[in-house]
């Protein structure tokens, strides 16, 4: 079989969570036999793929080089540099997006089958357990601090609400911020657990990731929810419920019902979302897209 290369584009568009994604991923083509050139336009500690090189770190010549000579095959993850029209000038090209509002670049690739609606491939997500995150997070919980933690993911309208059900609790509560750097960190960092008002595909990734640290997501029921933590693996909930349904929710969340719910997540994820799967449907992409044999 033809030996598989190719050049890997990590924009910095990338949520931490999307980029663990994204790494899981490369590390297990590398270890299929995969040559991989991998370049990123944000940091590098969260990819961790062997031989990445932050492009920042490059001089002026070896980009030009890379971007106009290097590769017959490009893959990007997110938001297209200024300079991706000169790769797609003499190079095939690939494109992962996680926004609908980015166009797309080359050929189209969704990590949810929920979005294939025509034309796109479909690469099931990787994801392994990382313990550590980075660095500390102000306010983030210690080892010894058994105080609940709830976490806010994405758009909400019940902030007030759910707010003021965690206080009378004696949880904690925070919002997920723009560019979420602490999300990651807070969910290893023990009893922590998600709220998701609005899922998509971003946040069902997010949530998966947390799963295997035994973060419980709550969720109104969805196909992409479904898709990426099972039907079991989240607590459901109406975001236009009363104030009594969201207390338990909640209740429900913080007990047995979300120790339940992350259990079966984890089993789902570990079991449908292997590594050596999404490679595996890389591999037959790269393949067809280079005229090689599978």
């Amino acid at each position: 079989m033809a030996k598989i290369e190719c050049c890997w584009y990590i924009g910095g568009s990338l949520l931490p969570w999307e980029a663990s994604v994204a790494g899981t991923l490369a590390r297990a083509l590398i270890r299929s036999g995969a040559i991989l050139h991998a370049y990123s336009g944000a940091g590098t500690d969260l990819l961790n793929i062997p031989g990445l090189l932050s492009w920042h770190s490059m001089h002026t010549m070896e980009r030009a080089a890379a971007a106009g000579t290097k590769g017959r095959l490009w893959h990007l993850w997110g938001t297209p540099p200024s300079w991706w029209g000169l790769v797609r000038l003499r190079a095939r090209t690939v494109h992962t997006r996680f926004s609908l509002k980015t166009e797309w670049k080359g050929h189209p690739t969704v990590l949810s089958a929920t979005e294939c609606s025509g034309g796109e491939t479909y690469i099931p997500p990787a994801f392994e357990i990382k313990v550590n995150w980075g660095g500390e997070t102000q306010g983030q919980a210690s080892p010894g601090d058994e105080s609940l933690l709830c976490l806010f993911a994405g758009e909400t309208s019940g902030e007030s609400d759910y707010s003021s059900l965690l206080t009378n609790m004696g949880a904690d509560f925070r919002l997920l911020g723009r560019g979420g750097e602490e999300a990651m960190q807070y969910l290893s960092s023990g009893r922590t657990m998600l709220l998701v008002e609005n899922p998509v595909p971003s946040l069902a990734l997010l949530s998966a990731n947390g799963a295997l640290m035994g973060v419980p997501t709550a969720a109104p029921r969805s196909p992409v929810m479904d898709e990426l933590l099972g039907k079991d693996g989240y607590v459901h909930l109406d975001p236009d419920a009363g104030i009594e349904e969201k207390r338990r929710t909640v209740t429900l969340l913080a007990g047995e019902g979300g120790r339940a719910a992350s259990a079966a997540a984890r089993r789902h994820v570990s079991e449908q979302f292997t590594p050596e799967k999404g490679a595996k449907k890389l591999e037959n992409l790269y393949l067809s897209l280079s005229g090689g044999e599978r």
